[in-house]
């Protein structure tokens, strides 16, 4: 199929600090889905379920038997570009998960299981700062003063601006295919998951402000003297 019609029906998505709404609902990105063929939606969802899915293991390592599942996911995938990028994300994943193992002193080196092609250099070089990986990965000396403070909301905000300008600069350089509109939807899910981590965060925020506040002398005082005046 041509996909010219389908790629200028998405609508724009701004970058994730710059985005305070998902300009098109689910709903309604699924009926401009719609115009894909069965054998491309299957694809795209492959993609979804393995891109998604793995969000968890930036609280946990995967075990051997999820990462085999991980792997013959991704044979299934019939873009190398699309398994690139589910790739790198599983691998980021993996590695912040075993920054934050170590840091925990929950396990060694010899009990660390993860995915893709760091893992053996992570063994090796498992009591270095940063896994010996400063100088190939620079990204990730920015993010490991978060992990430390214990900031996993913004780390992995820091972490999902960086995977969303990778997907957007692949969906640049492959327009009107299905790699652009796989693409297209993996940046509106991270920017979903985006805004409702915003939002969580800001609730938790109200509400420690609103614990600050009831417990200040004064304000308490002033509250039961509205009680004592009502009484």
């Amino acid at each position: 199929m041509t996909y010219y019609t389908l790629v200028t029906a998405l609508p724009h998505l701004p970058p994730l600090p710059q985005c305070k709404e998902l300009p098109i609902s689910r709903i309604a990105l699924d009926r401009r889905l719609s115009m894909l063929s069965d054998a491309d939606r299957q694809q795209l969802q492959q993609a979804e379920r393995l891109y998604h899915q793995g969000d968890v293991s930036l609280q946990s390592l995967p075990d051997q038997t999820l990462v085999r599942d991980w792997q013959q996911q991704l044979q299934q995938l019939e873009s190398p570009l699309i398994r690139e990028r589910i790739q790198l994300k599983l691998e980021w994943q993996t590695l912040l998960a075993a920054l934050r193992y170590r840091q925990q002193g929950r396990i060694g080196p010899e009990h660390f299981s993860g995915f893709g092609r760091w893992t053996g250099q992570i063994r090796r070089h498992w009591h270095e700062p940063l896994f010996g990986l400063d100088t190939a990965l620079p990204f990730l000396a920015e993010l490991q003063p978060l992990l430390l403070k214990g900031h996993s909301g913004e780390l992995e905000q820091q972490l999902n601006a960086w995977l969303w300008k990778d997907l957007l600069f692949i969906e640049r350089s492959v327009q009107f295919t299905l790699d652009t509109v796989i693409c297209f939807v993996l940046r509106w899910g991270l920017t979903e998951k985006h805004l409702k981590s915003d939002a969580v965060q800001a609730l938790e925020a109200f509400q420690h402000l609103t614990s600050q506040l009831l417990n200040t002398p004064a304000i308490t005082q002033h509250i039961e003297s509205a009680f004592e005046d009502l009484s």
